[in-house]
This record gives C-alpha cells, sequence and structure tokens, in this order.
C-alpha cells in the first residue's frame, strides 16, 4: 500500500508540484531581510498582490507558488487552456474527469479575476457594508446599537482570509494532484496552429503540441487617458488597500463602481461617482436603477454628470478637473481613484496571428460553437463575450470541451444568462429588457409587476423597496425577460431563469405554491398577473382536466336526451 502511495504521488508531481512557500517571505518567515523584499515587491507589482501578510501568503501558495517545479509534459495533449480564470479552470477540469489529457498555462494567479480580485473579495466588502449600514439603522428593528465604527484594517483582513480559505477550489494543487491536469506557469504565445511556446515562471522554455486549444485569458480595466499618469486603481488592486481612504473617486457607474461605491461610503468615505450622462448602471431597467440610486444617495454617494477634463498627481493624492454639463469646469482632490468605465480584453502577445486566430479590438472572435477562425481552437470567458460574468465564463468552458473534445454541436445562443448587480437593493436580470422587447416585439408583449411593498415578508422583514417585473408574449405565456430590484433579488431571479430555460410559461409559474411567508412570492404573484390575459392558451394539466370532466358531463347529458327521445317516440 506504501509503495503504491508512493508511485501515486510521484505520478501527480509529474503534473508540477510546489518547491517552497511565499511563508518564507513573511515578515515572520526565514528568509533573509532582502529576501523578503524583493518578493514583496514581486508580490505588488507583478501579481498585484499585497501586503505579504500570513494570509496573502496562503492564497499565493495556491494560485502563484513562489517555487514551482514545472510539469514533465507529454508529446501531444488533447487540450490546452491558455489562462486560468474560470473559463481555464473549467475548461481543463471538465477534459480531465473525462479522459482527456489536459494543460493549463498561468502567468498571473490561478483563479483569474473572480477568486482573487473579482467576485469573492468585493462579496466579503459587501457583507462588511451591509453589516455597517444595518447596525447603524438597527433602530428601524427596535434594537438600539451605539458607537458603530467601522475598522477598515479588520474589514481587508477578513476579505483576505476568506479569500485564502476559498483559494484551494481554484489551486494549483487541486488541478494537479486531484485532477490530474498540467498546470505551467509562465507567458503562453501561440508559434504555429498546433503548439504553443511557453516562458516559464523561474527560467526555460517549452513548446507544447496540442489537438485542441481554447483561450481564455480574460480581460482587464480600461484606463483612460487621463488617468495614463497618475496612481489609481482598479478591480485588480482595490482590494490591497490596508487604509480607509477619506475621498474616494470612482470613474464608471457600471456594477464594480455601484458596488465598491456603495461600499466604501457605508465605510466612512467620501465618494464620488463619474458619469457622462449622470446615471448608473445605464443597461438596467429605468425604474429598478432609481431606487437603487435613492438608496445609495441615501448612503451618502455623490454623482457628477460630467467629462474627465484631466488628473494629475498633488503628492500622494489626484487632482481631477471636471466639466460638468452647464459647461462649468471643477477640481477637485481626491485621495485614492478607482477606475471602472470599461473593460479590453487580454489578447496582446498571445500570437494569435501565427495560430490562425482572427480578432478584433473587442477580442477574439467566434461563432455560435465558441469555435475561432481556427478549426482546433476555440475561446471561452471575457476574452470574446460580451457577457462577462464568471458563470459564463464557466458554463461557455463546458460548451467548449463538449464541442471540442466530444464533437457535439451546443451553441451559446441557446443560453439563458442571467445577471445580477450587487448593490444594496440588489438588481437582477434574465432574458430580454422591457427596450428590447419593443424593438423586437413593437406592442405584441404583456407585462405584470408585484412591488415588494405589498408582500408580507418584505414588510416583516423591512425590506420594502423594490420589485419584481415579467414580460411575455402577447398571445402566449411565454417569458421573455424579467427584472427583479430589492432584497435577494439575485436568488430569486434563478426561478425565472430555470423556467426559461425549461421552457415553462407564466401561467405555469403562477401555480407554484411558494412557503408562506417568503420572498418568492414576489415571483409567484407577479406571474398570477398573467392570469385570464391571453384568450385562446394552452390549458394547464388541471384545466385539461377539468375540461374533460366537463365534455364527458356533456356527452352523457347528451345520451340522455337522445334516449329519451327515443323512448317518447315508441311509447307514441
Amino acid at each position: 500500500i506504501e509503495s503504491k502511495h508512493r508511485r501515486a504521488m510521484a505520478s501527480a508531481k509529474d503534473h508540477g508540484h510546489l518547491t517552497g512557500s511565499w511563508k518564507d517571505f513573511t515578515p515572520e518567515g526565514k528568509a533573509d531581510e532582502k529576501s523578503k523584499l524583493e518578493k514583496v515587491e514581486h508580490a505588488l507589482e507583478e501579481l498585484e498582490i499585497g501586503p505579504l501578510d500570513k494570509l496573502n501568503a496562503e492564497l499565493l501558495d495556491q494560485v502563484h507558488p513562489v517555487s514551482w517545479a514545472q510539469p514533465k509534459g507529454i508529446e501531444v495533449y488533447d487540450i490546452i487552456a491558455l489562462g486560468a480564470g474560470a473559463g481555464g479552470l473549467v475548461t481543463c477540469g471538465s477534459s480531465s474527469r473525462g479522459g482527456f489529457k489536459a494543460a493549463l498555462i498561468e502567468k498571473r494567479l490561478m483563479g483569474g479575476d473572480c477568486l482573487n480580485i473579482g467576485c469573492v473579495p468585493s462579496k466579503a466588502l459587501l457583507a462588511a457594508a451591509k453589516c455597517a449600514h444595518k447596525c447603524r439603522n438597527a433602530a428601524k428593528w427596535g434594537v438600539e446599537v451605539k458607537d458603530v465604527s467601522v475598522n477598515f484594517p479588520k474589514v481587508m483582513e477578513r476579505m483576505r482570509a476568506i479569500r485564502s480559505d476559498i483559494a484551494e477550489n481554484d489551486g494549483v494543487q487541486k488541478f494537479t494532484q486531484r485532477l490530474g491536469v498540467d498546470v505551467y506557469l509562465g507567458t503562453a504565445q501561440f508559434v504555429s496552429k498546433d503548439s504553443v511556446k511557453v516562458q516559464l515562471a523561474g527560467g526555460g522554455e517549452r513548446v507544447l503540441k496540442f489537438k485542441k486549444a481554447c483561450i481564455a485569458t480574460g480581460g482587464r480595466a480600461r484606463v483612460p487617458k487621463e488617468f495614463k499618469s497618475v496612481k489609481f486603481r482598479t478591480n485588480a488592486t482595490i482590494f490591497n488597500l490596508t487604509e480607509l481612504p477619506k475621498k474616494l473617486a470612482v470613474i464608471g457607474t457600471g456594477p464594480i463602481g455601484c458596488e465598491l461605491g456603495q461600499a466604501f461610503a457605508r465605510f466612512g468615505s467620501e465618494v464620488t461617482l463619474f458619469s457622462r450622462r449622470g446615471i448608473i448602471m445605464n443597461k438596467e431597467d429605468p425604474e429598478a436603477r432609481d431606487i437603487v440610486w435613492a438608496q445609495m444617495q441615501e448612503d451618502g454617494v455623490k454623482i457628477e454628470a460630467a467629462g474627465i477634463v484631466s488628473a494629475t498627481l498633488k503628492g500622494q493624492q489626484v487632482e481631477i478637473v471636471f466639466k460638468r454639463k452647464t459647461g462649468e469646469e471643477v477640481s477637485e482632490v481626491y485621495d485614492e481613484v478607482l477606475l471602472s468605465a470599461g473593460r479590453v480584453p487580454n489578447i496582446e502577445g498571445l500570437g494569435l496571428e501565427a495560430a490562425g486566430v482572427d480578432y478584433t479590438p473587442k477580442g477574439v472572435s467566434v461563432n455560435d460553437n465558441l469555435r475561432t477562425s481556427n478549426p482546433n481552437v476555440y475561446a471561452t470567458g471575457d476574452v470574446c463575450l460580451a457577457e462577462q460574468f464568471t458563470h459564463m465564463s464557466g458554463t461557455s468552458a463546458v460548451l467548449v470541451t463538449d464541442n471540442a473534445l466530444k464533437g457535439k454541436n451546443r451553441k451559446y445562443s441557446d443560453f439563458v444568462i442571467p445577471r445580477v448587480t450587487f448593490t444594496e437593493p440588489e438588481v437582477a436580470h434574465v432574458g430580454l429588457t422591457k427596450k428590447e422587447i419593443e424593438m423586437k416585439f413593437g406592442e405584441a408583449f404583456l407585462e405584470s409587476k408585484r412591488d415588494f411593498k405589498i408582500v408580507d415578508r418584505n414588510i416583516t422583514d423591512g425590506y420594502t423597496q423594490g420589485f419584481c417585473r415579467m414580460f411575455t408574449k402577447k398571445e402566449s405565456d411565454e417569458i421573455l425577460g424579467c427584472t427583479i430590484v430589492g432584497h435577494c433579488a439575485g436568488e430569486m431571479i434563478a426561478m425565472i431563469t430555470t423556467a426559461m430555460v425549461a421552457k415553462v410559461g407564466a401561467l405555469k409559474v403562477s401555480e407554484i405554491i411558494s412557503p408562506y411567508p417568503t420572498m418568492h412570492e414576489n415571483v409567484k404573484f407577479t406571474a398570477v398577473g398573467f392570469r385570464g390575459k391571453y384568450g385562446k392558451k394552452e390549458k394547464s394539466g388541471k384545466e385539461k382536466l377539468v375540461s374533460c370532466y366537463s365534455i364527458s358531463g356533456l356527452a352523457l347529458l347528451a345520451c340522455a336526451t337522445a334516449a329519451a327521445a327515443i323512448f317518447l317516440r315508441r311509447r307514441k
């Protein structure tokens, strides 16, 4: 048994393995001071992770080991993924589970944006911000909480602890030892239509041949030209803060800007959002975003409907000159600037021309099967998709492995794609927006809306802001889209997403028995609003049964009438 275990461990090491730990370079570590300083600088400059404390050392040991023995390698891989975010991880994980030989190449952090600089750290911050907000407003529930204060360093420490704890799910050891994926740490570049050169971290290079490949290199925050010569933060570096900025400027009012802007305002920062149009979340239902903005204003967030003229350094601060719609130019100084005005794909240096892969400034070009112009190369995630969500990167990666390795013909256009902005209140949406429905169907649609303020559970819990709005076709109960704004909107949207995937109509959703009292009643009673609106409609199972009894009864009555008529004729 011991011999078999040693052979298994040796085989696992062939996929790549740790040969050192970042913990040696923390303040308490055993490395010399010069080496510590070098590693701290490397972590901050190259990996954009800081501070290098015990928690971040544990994270980096999972997602970018300080010392890594590269895989032994094989002659030809069934599939190679470039990038170890959600798309690359799922591509290789699902391929390996299916018995295929997979290799994963990552130059920075396993887990990509979601684990390290996106979903996980941001939601940890939002949870702390919501807690602070509820404590300040606890009197509404009859609970007195005095002297509420936010210990920002502790908030960030909690975030780092959560991130390092979750990192195992996306880490090198899981993918090498448990899934048998070859993990290469280094920079990848196509050198032909069926091979990739890897500049290995620590020195040297390898050329890997593949039958199929998946580009999953993701994207990054766009840097407007006005900010290229000043210090700024993006989602990649905002989570390195250890002190709360007194004044924070947020450039852009999409989901990232609104979520983090509201959170920092609740922590105590003076937050100003910048948007040329002066609105937030321009893709969302106007009434929904108005509800969110009312809460953000209550939290102390301000918005400037202005264009940025210039940004210059003023010591450790940044002076921003902006021009309002009135033509007035104003100058303000901020401690920190967060850039959240769009994303750009990571396509530079990939050697896409050598691979015969077409691309544009918006990313890698793919068809509905997520195949590129090279029939053996696919792409997934932010590098090619308009829907830049972690759940779509992972879901699309399964489509890639099915099409590339299993001969299937799955299509991206078949997906029903939900999205959530995790402000408070949350905004969730699935399907077409009202504007899109009007463009496609004109007036041939129906709408039903349910306000949270009349739902018992929302009333008892004190979350009466919000509504559920649903759209169907005019002639049938086929659901076209749904928007929910309010507490737990992100949880409730799954019910409608499930219905749309299963092609279940609004009338059937209206028959769902929701436990009382729950907030899911918002969805059920929104669907109830469509009853009786379709004229000749497809009957539910119960309605068909009632109709059956009715028809049977009429048939019996007709038979009885006929029999009576015959009897009377004979009597005569």
